[in-house]
C-alpha cells in the first residue's frame, strides 16, 4: 500500500483503541519505520511499502493501541533540543520539565559565572542535567538517582550526547551522594523533578504512564510531597554557594502547599509554567542573595 494509504488505516486504528492524537502518532510511526521526517512522510504520499515495511507498522500499531507510550515505541524523546534514548527503565521527559529548564537557565545565566557546578536530583533519563550541560558549556553537572536501571539509560544518553566528561552520574538516595562527596558551598544550583503524583490522582493518569512508566518515579506518596519533603529536610543548603538555590518542578497548587510548610531558615517563590499553572518553586537559605 501507499504511504497515504497506510497513514488512514492506521490513524483509524488507533482511533478506535482511543489513543489522543491518532492522526499524529500514525505520522511518527510510520516516518519512523521508513527512516524518514514526518515532514518528508507528508510530501510522498504515492510512496509504496514493502511487505516487510508493513509489517514493522503493523506491529507498532498493535502496541500503541495497547497503549505502550509513543516515545518508547520509537525508542527517542526530544527534549530543550537533545534526542534522549528513553524506555521503560525510565519516565518519558516531559514539556513541562523544558520549562523548568528554562526558568534555571535565566537564573543561572544572571548569576553571571563563567563556570557553574550543577546538580539533578532524581535524574531518570539525564534530561535535565544533560540539557542544562548543553546550555553552559563551561559547567559540571551530576546527575543522582536511586535506580541504577535508571542511571544506566543516563549514561547511554550522555556518551550519544558527547557530554559525558562534564556530566557525571552518582548512585544514591537524594542528596547523599553529593554530601559524601563534596565540601560545603559548591554547588550553584540543585534541580529536581522528584516523583509528585497524589496516590489519588494516580487512578486518573492515562494507561500510557499508570500502565508502562515507572510508578517510582511519579509517584509521591498520599499528597504526592513526601518525597520533595525529604529532601527539603536534607542537608542540601550546606552544599550551596551563598547565592545557590534549589529548584523543584511539583504539581499544580502543589508549590503553595509546599511553600506554607518551610521554617524560617528557608524562602521560597513560586513560578509558573508556560501555560500560566503555579508549577515550580525555587527555595534558598533565608538571606541568600536573589538574582
Amino acid at each position: 500500500m501507499t504511504v497515504a494509504e497506510a497513514l488512514a488505516r492506521v490513524t483509524a486504528l488507533l482511533q478506535q483503541a482511543g489513543v489522543p492524537e491518532p492522526q499524529t502518532d500514525a505520522e511518527w510511526l510510520l516516518a519512523h519505520v521508513l527512516c524518514l521526517s514526518r515532514t518528508n512522510l507528508r510530501l510522498e504520499p504515492e510512496r509504496r511499502l514493502t511487505e516487510g515495511q508493513w509489517a514493522q507498522v503493523e506491529a507498532l500499531v498493535w502496541q500503541r493501541c495497547q497503549r505502550v507510550p509513543l516515545a518508547y515505541l520509537l525508542g527517542t524523546q526530544n527534549f530543550c533540543g537533545l534526542e534522549l534514548v528513553v524506555d521503560r527503565r525510565v519516565m518519558v521527559p516531559r514539556s513541562e520539565t523544558e520549562d523548568l529548564v528554562d526558568l534555571v537557565t535565566e537564573r543561572l545565566q544572571r548569576m553571571g559565572r563563567s563556570r557553574l557546578m550543577l546538580a539533578d536530583i532524581g535524574t531518570g533519563s539525564g534530561a535535565i542535567a544533560l540539557a542544562l550541560a548543553a546550555r553552559f558549556p563551561a559547567a559540571t553537572v551530576y546527575g543522582l538517582d536511586i535506580s541504577v536501571d535508571a542511571l544506566a539509560v543516563a549514561e547511554l544518553n550522555a556518551a550519544r550526547l558527547r557530554l559525558d566528561k562534564r556530566v557525571a552520574f552518582l548512585h544514591g538516595d537524594l542528596t547523599e551522594p553529593l554530601e559524601a562527596i563534596f565540601p560545603p558551598r559548591v554547588f550553584d544550583a540543585l534541580v529536581a523533578n522528584l516523583p509528585y503524583v497524589a496516590d489519588e490522582e494516580w487512578e486518573r493518569l492515562p494507561p500510557e504512564v499508570r500502565c508502562y512508566e515507572p510508578p517510582t518515579a511519579l509517584r509521591g506518596g498520599p499528597d504526592g510531597l513526601a518525597i520533595v519533603r525529604r529532601l527539603l529536610r536534607s542537608r542540601w543548603q550546606r552544599l550551596l554557594t551563598p547565592d545557590g538555590f534549589i529548584a523543584l518542578e511539583l504539581g499544580v497548587g502543589q508549590p503553595t502547599a509546599l511553600l506554607r510548610e518551610l521554617d524560617g531558615r528557608v524562602q521560597g517563590t513560586t513560578l509558573r509554567d508556560l501555560a500560566g499553572r503555579e508549577r515550580f518553586l525555587i527555595v534558598q537559605p533565608a538571606g541568600a542573595t536573589t538574582r
